[in-house]
């Protein structure tokens, strides 16, 4: 489908497989370059099964595209269709329906070039060619489920999406990917308020075409169960329901008289709600412990490709807000066991699910007061004196800051559900409750705030920072 015409070459050229030269004239839309690819497509089609009302493809097609573009018109060839496998399972994530398969080599291509892992192959010659995984493969590598989105048809498909809806019901919203600080671009797509699927975003600053498998799936464990859509304050017989404005007087009285505090933010929120949260913790006690949650592991090497060794997208960005006290989080959190502190404010993280269960259990029981912000009701929340429901990555505007500080921009792709307010509306009306004048409400305007306050941020403002980004230090904005 790429052929073009090149002045003084009498046969058509493939063009993503010629050299440029020095003087090099190229034809893409002669009439004889539109007739051969006219035939390329005919020929394409002669195997294809026309079966788009089920293929999961549908929508996002190129053949259907190139279809429309090219060919309009119906088939001439009158013999039978020669079929190959169906519905055939390469890995936990992709599913191979050979007869839709052109045989583009795209996916063998990936996995010989860039995760190195190398699967797949192109098997047998001529009509009866397919691709095949080698004898004892399977696709399970971190990167597999790629070769779905570059799959120019149907034949690769995404077996978490299979049949799940259909593309043009989809609404896509250009975000970044909470899985971990890489901070990959991501379109989140969702219908029906739900997220149906992460798909990336080319930016070839941060991760070129591609997503891992962890973080394109990492959806369900961060939006999942059932969400707190009422605060929750504890009494005699446990937590009960209780309005806002009671639980938020609550919140800054319980701090204010626990003594010595520690605050504890998830890599999940967004610049915006970092800056507050450090504004708020050193308004209720100049002296408290913050820390951003923080844990490491060990990558592959196919992991090390995209992956990043820690699961906070916004560590260093939340750091660089102030939520960072020079220790680190292991050392706040064995502090806190040992029962140094009389308050602690957590932020979106269960760190019972995170750590020994019974010893962080144990290190709650020893607080006079424990306040937790989350989507959900934890283990953690569980054992809070007052529980705060806020909003996931998907509901939320703000900016991350990626591990190589790279300074990009979360869109809301969900509607919250009634109840539950933004982290950033939280801090707000908290700050107000201490005694802090505030002049901003919307996250732009939380984050003009901090770009005057944080050095390293000043000048940076939504518009500089795009749909793709900017690197701190690029001297991508002015910083007068």
């Amino acid at each position: 489908m790429c052929l073009i015409e090149i002045e003084k070459m009498p046969k058509l050229q493939i063009a993503c497989n010629t050299q440029v030269t020095e003087g090099m004239t190229v034809l893409t839309q002669s009439p004889k370059v539109i007739s051969v690819r006219k035939a390329v497509m005919e020929f394409l089609l002669i195997n294809h099964p026309i079966d788009c009302p089920i293929c999961d493809q549908a929508g996002e097609c190129w053949l259907q595209d190139y279809y429309m573009k090219h060919d309009l018109q119906d088939s001439r060839f009158k013999e039978r269709k020669e079929r190959d496998r169906k519905r055939e399972i390469f890995g936990p994530n992709v599913v191979f329906d050979g007869e839709r398969c052109i045989k583009c080599t795209r996916c063998v291509r990936f996995l010989d070039e860039i995760t190195h892992t190398g699967e797949l192959t192109v098997d047998n010659r001529s009509d009866d060619s397919t691709i095949a995984l080698f004898p004892g493969a399977v696709l399970d590598n971190p990167l597999s489920a790629n070769v779905v989105d570059i799959c120019p048809v149907g034949a690769l498909t995404d077996r978490d999406f299979r049949f799940k809806v259909r593309v043009w019901y989809l609404q896509k919203t250009p975000s970044i990917c909470p899985g971990c600080s890489t901070g990959c671009n991501i379109s989140v797509e969702h219908y029906q308020n739900r997220i149906a699927r992460f798909k990336p975003r080319i930016n070839e600053a941060v991760n070129s075409h591609w997503l891992c498998d962890e973080g394109r799936y990492c959806f369900y464990d961060l939006t999942g169960g059932e969400r707190l859509t009422t605060p929750m304050i504890r009494q005699e017989g446990g937590l009960v329901p209780t309005t806002w404005e009671i639980a938020l007087r609550a919140v800054v009285s319980g701090l204010r008289s626990a003594g010595s505090l520690a605050g504890i933010l998830s890599g999940r929120n967004t610049n915006e709600e970092a800056f507050l949260f450090a504004k708020l913790m050193k308004k209720l006690s100049p002296a408290a412990d913050l820390e951003v949650f923080y844990q490491e592991r060990e990558l592959t090497e196919v992991e090390q490709i995209l992956v990043s060794p820690d699961r906070s997208p916004n560590f260093r960005g939340a750091a660089e807000m102030g939520v960072s006290s020079n220790g680190g989080f292991e050392p706040l959190m064995q502090k806190l066991a040992a029962g140094n502190y009389g308050g602690a404010y957590v932020v979106g993280e269960d760190l019972t699910a995170a750590n020994d269960n019974q010893s962080e259990l144990r290190a709650f029981g020893k607080l006079s007061f424990l306040v937790v912000q989350d989507i959900r009701l934890t283990e953690t929340a569980k054992a809070a004196h007052v529980v705060l429901p806020s909003t996931h990555f998907g509901e939320k505007e703000g900016t991350y800051t990626n591990r190589k500080g790279r300074v990009q921009k979360l869109n809301a792709a969900l509607v919250a559900p009634e109840g539950a307010l933004q982290d950033c509306e939280i801090f707000i009306r908290l700050l107000e409750a201490a005694g802090e004048r505030t002049s901003y409400s919307t996250a732009e305007e939380i984050f003009q705030a901090l770009s005057q306050e944080i050095p390293s941020y000043r000048g940076l403002n939504y518009d500089v920072i795009g749909d793709q980004g900017i690197q701190l230090g690029s001297g991508g904005a002015d910083p007068s």
